[in-house]
């Protein structure tokens, strides 16, 4: 299922968020993947477009299965609103994590982690 098939499914009184809660992921997404050890955050923007309203890009250098742990568990955590969707999909170079959550409107994105070793000193 994509993220568009998701939004498609959600009630027809659940509008896309604009204005404070926006600029509200985008900080909360900045600030608590920072707060993580071995994640860099390198954008967060909005895009003005319905099917994924933030786009996100990180650096990390945590390891499977750890990797995704982390990552679902600071969404779920500190990010996700009562309602959530996500999934994760794995491409060359790193992870794409889509997300959607919702209550009386709803934000979708994704974020890409691109994939790099551990520098041993």
């Amino acid at each position: 299922m994509t993220l568009k098939d998701k939004i498609a499914e959600l009630p027809s009184d659940i509008k896309p968020s604009f204005g404070t809660d926006l600029r509200d992921m985008q900080e909360d997404i900045y600030y608590y993947f920072t707060e993580l050890d071995q994640f860099e955050v390198l954008k967060v923007e909005q895009t003005g477009n319905a099917d994924q309203m933030i786009a996100a890009a990180c650096l990390s250098t945590m390891q499977d299965p750890i990797f995704k742990i982390m990552v679902a568990h600071t969404w779920q955590r500190h990010l996700a609103f009562d309602e959530h969707w996500s999934e994760f999909e794995t491409v060359e170079g790193g992870i794409i994590f889509r997300f959607l959550t919702w209550d009386d409107e709803y934000v979708s994105g994704e974020i890409s982690f691109e994939r790099a070793k551990l520098e041993v000193q």
